[in-house]
């Protein structure tokens, strides 16, 4: 099995109890997430190997804002293309706690509930391996889920995440079902609210099926009582709730108390990580194989691509477990431009259908390059025939 390789840079001189933290935290995630076979990560007070994806990790305090060893670190790093992240035990400190050359980069505040593995997240997220769009697609019945999905829909919104409710999201005039289906193609990770009434949407049902076929991730918040399941959700993973953990609002809908709230952001964070890993790797594994079966030979890239030779052709592919973008064909692209040969290139996605509108703005943000958007269900012809 072969590992792809990343690195992290720690500039620091009294804080090596913090940067074991960072290690474990760091390794921990890869676990939680299913990659720590497949992924390695060094943490190293070295300069970064050269083409290693790499970024570096400042850790402050008073000291080590005025060392002149510990500046030139940093101006190598930035020099080298790095995003540095300054670490520092206390924003309100932020200024006496790093050197003058970082004063313009946005601080993390050691503090909270376990930091280390929040900032190993970010980490993760910098490098390409968890995303940085965090996007929920809150399925719930309106009729008595509608509290606790605006509920969430605000608290997942300062937490980082993209949430989607159609209450929030679907301008009036539009077609909703339609809507719906864009969100879904759009969003990696559905939490389902398994009040009484979810079971007899049929809406809610097309969601959890749509969800369940294309590898999303799912996680099911389950109302107290054992509500009747939406059909085809047995086995999924359930987050219980008790009568204790509920409460009204002024309209009568249940609503999760501050601290239910809290630990299911806290599930719901680390789910939707699994969930996102585990469609790119199908992803991946779908363009393994069809290169496996024409005889050709892959090799895993950084921030899920892989390089696949047959014959004299080279081919760098990259997957998106969303709707493609324009962003993902020009990152695709720079590290196509990037090879020493002249490789193609190929998006890989796993959606239904591109409407119209975006597949010709997909044509032409890729006008003049060799790159193709493909689904993943025609991969298999990609190397027919060479």
């Amino acid at each position: 099995m072969t590992n792809t390789v990343y690195e992290i840079q720690v500039i620091q001189l009294d804080q090596e109890e913090r940067m074991r933290e960072i290690q474990q935290a760091v390794a921990a995630e890869l676990r939680e997430v299913g990659l720590h076979q497949t992924v390695s990560i060094a943490l190293t007070e070295a300069a970064p190997t050269p083409d290693v994806p790499s970024l570096a990790v400042y850790l402050g305090s008073q000291v080590t804002a005025t060392d002149a060893g510990v500046a030139l670190r940093i101006e190598s790093a930035f020099n080298e293309g790095l995003v540095v992240f300054p670490v520092v035990d206390d924003l309100a400190e932020f200024s006496v706690s790093i050197p003058a050359m970082l004063a313009s980069v946005n601080g993390w505040e050691w503090a909270g509930e376990d930091p280390a593995r929040r900032l190993a997240r970010a980490l993760l997220e910098e490098l390409g391996i968890e995303d940085r769009q965090r996007r929920v697609f809150i399925s719930h019945k309106r009729d008595d889920g509608l509290g606790a999905a605006e509920q969430l829909h605000d608290r997942l919104s300062h937490m980082g995440f993209v949430p989607f409710i159609d209450r929030f999201a679907i301008r009036s005039g539009r077609q909703v079902q339609e809507e719906i289906a864009d969100a879904l193609e759009d969003h990696a990770f559905l939490l389902l609210l398994e009040t009484p009434l979810a079971s007899t949407s049929e809406w809610v049902f097309d969601e959890v099926d749509y969800a369940l076929s294309h590898t999303m991730g799912t996680l099911i918040l389950q109302w107290p009582g054992n509500p009747e399941p939406v059909p085809g959700s047995n086995g999924l993973p359930r987050v219980p709730l008790t009568k204790s953990d509920l409460v009204s609002d002024e309209h009568g809908y249940d609503t999760l108390t501050d601290a239910a709230l809290e630990a299911v952001v806290a599930r719901i964070e680390a789910a939707h990580a699994q969930g996102l890993v585990r469609r790119r790797r199908m992803l991946i594994r779908s363009i393994e194989e069809a290169a496996s079966v024409a005889g050709c030979s892959s090799v895993p890239l950084s921030a899920w691509r892989v390089s696949v030779e047959c014959d004299t052709r080279s081919t760098i592919l990259g997957v998106t477990p969303r709707l493609p973008t324009a962003e993902d064909l020009q990152l695709l692209d720079l590290v196509r431009s990037k090879s020493s040969d002249d490789s193609s290139a190929v998006l890989v996605h796993s959606a239904r259908v591109l409407r119209e509108r975006l597949r010709a703005h997909l044509a032409w943000a890729a006008e003049g390059r060799d790159l193709v958007v493909m689904p993943e269900n025609a991969i298999g012809g990609q190397w027919t025939g060479l």
